[in-house]
């Protein structure tokens, strides 16, 4: 990775926005160029600054916070394919895959483990919300920012895991709603929801929960459930083992 490669992408990296491998040559470019390094720590300044100071000024009405969401997802639109056709340049110098015939059938196409691992990065990096419910109606704050309709999963046990809050994230080259979970402060487990289907993923081992298909894995110390209702796709992570994560499965109201 260039320099002008990653200049493109801070705004992504600043935000935990890449896949394990697409951290991995990031960092190693970092660790050797200081411009690159002050750039990407000048980034996650802002950000910290303003998660610190959001709120603090006199509501926004609601005719102006709908205007900036469409803005903010038109913008996080281009900055996508922007990141698409980055990478895609980049793989491009260093790979070259010849076949007669060969089509890329979309996010369904790659192995489990590639969806899986995306989930266990973020969780792993425990990105920041971006709405939580205390600040309003966490379906509707999605409402604009991305091509399907998000409902937040709830958990049927009132014991059961509480929604903490949530953002935006990517999932391979595709939009993710992303929500956070929480059980009074001693676990934690993310939660990430994209359109697709998990039919075509045969590897992985697979359990039947409360009707569903779900994919069984663990990646890095983590427990990872999949599995997809109505064309969604649920990847729920946690540090819980298997048979409380299969539980939690079991109580999840997909809505």
């Amino acid at each position: 990775m260039e320099c002008l490669d990653l200049e493109r992408l801070l705004p992504a990296y600043a935000d935990g926005e890449f896949a394990a491998s697409e951290s991995t040559e990031a960092e190693l470019h970092l660790a050797h160029c200081a411009r690159c390094r002050e750039q990407v720590e000048s980034q996650i300044a802002f950000r910290v600054f303003l998660q610190t100071h959001a709120g603090t000024g006199p509501a926004a009405s609601d005719t102006l916070r709908a205007r900036i969401g469409r803005d903010l997802a038109r913008e996080r639109a281009t900055e996508n394919l922007r990141r698409f056709a980055a990478f895609s340049a980049m793989a491009a110098g260093l790979v070259v895959v010849a076949s007669a015939g060969y089509m890329v059938a979309g996010w369904s196409s790659s192995p489990p483990l590639n969806l899986i691992a995306d989930a266990v990065d973020r969780h792993s990096r425990a990105l920041p919300v971006e709405v939580t419910p205390a600040a309003g109606d966490v379906d509707s704050w999605f409402q604009g920012k991305v091509d399907f309709n998000v409902r937040a999963p709830r958990f049927r046990s009132p014991s059961g895991p509480q929604l903490v809050g949530a953002r935006l994230a990517n999932v391979r080259e595709q939009q993710a709603a992303y929500f956070v979970y929480g059980d009074g402060g001693q676990k934690r487990m993310t939660l990430l929801v994209f359109p697709g289907s998990t039919d075509r993923l045969a590897d992985g081992q697979r359990r039947q929960v409360a009707g569903h298909d779900v994919i069984m894995a663990n990646e890095r110390g983590y427990n990872v459930a999949l599995w997809e209702k109505k064309g969604i796709v649920y990847s729920l992570v946690s540090d819980l083992n298997e048979n409380d994560v299969l539980q939690l499965v079991s109580q999840v109201e997909e809505r």
